[in-house]
């Protein structure tokens, strides 16, 4: 004899029933991607900023996780972006050059190939910069065949494309890409972005006037006495500015260099707005994990000193928000906890559900958005060795430790060698070294076997 069903079984059952299966959950999420060229983590309203205009970056912060110290292990476009598609130092991954790619072993490991060979559908939009034609297989330099869409550049490429900008091109083909995608497959994009990064040979007419007001302050180290202050090793290098570039020479100066570069990061905001509306009127922003970041920071005269390669803080610090709409409310919000470029590979991959190679050193930073309180990293290295065929002054090749508290300084090839020590809750600024201080020698030879440490470790 059959059982039958009570009226009330059949009520709760029949609501399941009749949902069709194409509306069932994705699984994967989406992941959209978006950074930066040469923004400095200062350069968003969201970080206390008023002399910018970031609506779209700031909305992000607030709905999802803001990571307050973010850094890049290595200071340059091409050394960090491959840092970012391989989650690898630059001493594992050996990129220290903007000649040379990643090997086809090494690309085949990096997130987004491992992305799309998961299922996913792929877009790149903008610059590579690993590696560039002139000097090695335009299949490496400009990968075009491991994506489903690609309009990616090499380093060196302009704003203006036979009369429109740049961004506008690559906004129209992101919105696209979202609009086209098929149903129940999961996708990645990514926008890397050239903004602000010059040369800046056209600005976008359409970009408001009022997203920039002034005054904009000065770095209160943008002073001589900061300068001299400095190894050797850093005046001598390409960040130094004596005699100086024209927009550190005075104040009226200033403020029209710092201004043209807060337009491109409004602009970049726009950017950023446009994907999300695309994200929602497509239905599927509650299925995407959006991350936003850049590839480095920028000096911007502190210490008198411009471009970036150094240790400093305003070089090194970048942006790094993350906003997946899965996690609860209450895991909104900001984050103390250290984050570097190399955790953003990682962390989609997990994402994704997918294994994380064994060459991978970041870390997956899922726990620190779940949970405010989960542990993060003590310290990490920092290195720059690039290579670089450019004549004039060289860039600065050092190495260092940073802690949440102390960094130390190593110039490589100094001798003597020259050091910096700063005790960053004391001096954020980075104003004062304090190598010669006798009662900091025990943080010193510390600091400095932990160095030897980690350059180790990370190869």
């Amino acid at each position: 004899m059959k059982p039958t069903l009570t009226l009330l079984t059949v009520l709760l059952l029949e609501p399941l029933a009749a949902l069709p299966a194409a509306d069932a959950p994705q699984q994967k999420p989406n992941v959209v991607f978006i950074f930066t060229d040469d923004q400095p983590q200062s350069a968003m309203g969201c970080m206390g900023n008023p002399h910018l205009a970031t609506p779209h970056m700031d909305r992000l912060a607030k709905e999802g996780v803001l990571f307050e110290n973010s850094f890049v292990t290595t200071s340059i476009c091409c050394v960090s972006r491959a840092s970012i598609l391989t989650g690898q130092h630059m001493a594992r991954h050996g990129i220290r050059s903007f000649d040379t790619p990643l090997s086809p072993g090494q690309l085949a490991q990096t997130y987004p190939v491992l992305l799309r060979a998961a299922g996913y559908r792929t877009a790149f939009l903008g610059k590579w910069a690993v590696g560039h034609p002139r000097s090695a297989a335009r299949e490496l330099c400009l990968p075009a065949g491991q994506f489903d869409l690609w309009y990616g550049f090499p380093q060196t490429f302009n704003f203006n494309q036979q009369g429109r900008y740049l961004t506008t091109v690559m906004e129209e083909k992101a919105v696209e890409f979202i609009r086209q995608q098929p149903k129940g497959q999961p996708f990645l994009l990514v926008m890397a972005l050239k903004e602000p990064h010059g040369p800046r040979d056209m600005e976008d007419p359409a970009l408001p006037a009022n997203r920039v007001t002034g005054p904009i302050p000065r770095p209160k180290t943008l002073t001589a006495e900061a300068f001299q202050k400095l190894p050797d090793a850093v005046r001598q290098s390409r960040n130094s500015v004596t005699p100086g570039p024209t927009f550190l020479k005075d104040d009226a100066a200033y403020q029209k260099g710092m201004a043209e570069t807060y337009r491109y990061i409004s602009r970049a905001d726009i950017a950023v707005g446009r994907v999300m509306q695309a994200l929602r009127d497509s239905g599927c922003d509650d299925q995407t994990v959006v991350i936003f970041s850049s590839d480095n920071g920028s000096m911007e005269g502190a210490h008198r000193l411009v471009g970036k390669w150094n240790m400093y803080e305003e070089s090194i610090r970048v942006p790094l928000i993350i906003r997946d709409p899965r996690l609860p409310s209450a895991a909104r919000g900001h984050r103390s906890q250290m984050a570097l470029n190399i955790d953003i590979a990682p962390t989609i991959l997990a994402l994704a559900g997918l294994p994380l190679p064994p060459a991978i050193q970041g870390m997956d930073l899922r726990p620190i958005l779940r949970n405010p309180e989960a542990a993060g990293r003590m310290d990490w290295y920092y290195e720059h060795d690039v290579e670089s065929e450019s004549t004039g002054k060289p860039l600065p090749r050092c190495e260092g430790v940073r802690t949440e508290r102390w960094k130390y300084v190593r110039y490589k090839d100094t001798r003597p060698v020259q050091e910096e020590l700063f005790d960053l809750q004391a001096d954020p600024r980075e104003e004062h070294n304090l190598t010669t201080e006798p009662e900091q020698a025990a943080t010193l030879s510390a600091l400095s076997a932990r160095c030897d440490e980690l350059r180790k470790a990370v190869r």
